[in-house]
């Protein structure tokens, strides 16, 4: 399995944001001084689509995906017991490097995809079958926040990088930190 190994090589505390394309993957609690952890870059996902109606607010059931998927939120008519259902129908994506959003309804639709519980990112729809997409491509973006700084982000297309904290320690930039993909 495919992992990215995080180092903090500084004296503050780093918090690491990593995506995969336009989706965030992981957004970890701080890593401590020195400290070193990975990251499997292939995970399982959850999302409910959210919306409000007449000033109710509607909740799919979860979804539960691994890689390229299409979501449709919309609101069916249930004849029988003279209400609405709302629901996020689930399906193969158009493009292998894509989650594809989009709803039927007039308002506007919340995606959220979470994983063991925790949001990662939520993605809000407006326009009726307008499709939304979220890339989810092989190329991995990463930045930390270090003492309430934020890093320049790196990118790589190795899902078993290495990349690290450290100081940055030139005369342009004393006390600022970077990160070193290895």
């Amino acid at each position: 399995m495919s992992q990215i190994t995080l180092h903090n090589q500084t004296a503050y505390i780093a918090q690491y944001i990593i995506n995969k394309g336009q989706q965030i993957i992981a957004r970890l609690p701080g890593l401590a001084p020195q400290a070193t952890l990975s990251v499997p870059v292939e995970h399982i996902y959850e999302v409910v689509a959210t919306t409000i109606v007449d000033g109710n607010t509607y909740t799919s059931a979860p979804a539960t995906i691994s890689g390229a998927t299409s979501f449709l939120a919309q609101i069916k008519q249930n004849a029988q017991q003279g209400t609405y259902d709302f629901e996020m129908v689930v399906g193969p994506s158009s493009k292998g490097d894509e989650l594809q959003f989009q709803k039927t309804t007039l308002a506007p639709v919340t995606f959220t995809i979470s994983e063991n519980g925790r949001a990662l990112q939520s993605i809000v729809v407006t326009d009726s079958f307008m499709v939304q997409t979220l890339q989810i491509s092989d190329t991995y973006s990463i930045y930390a926040v270090i003492n309430g700084v934020t890093t320049d982000t790196v990118t790589t297309n190795n899902p078993n990088a290495t990349v690290s904290a450290v100081t940055d320690t030139t005369d342009l930039a004393p006390g600022y930190f970077t990160l070193v993909v290895s």
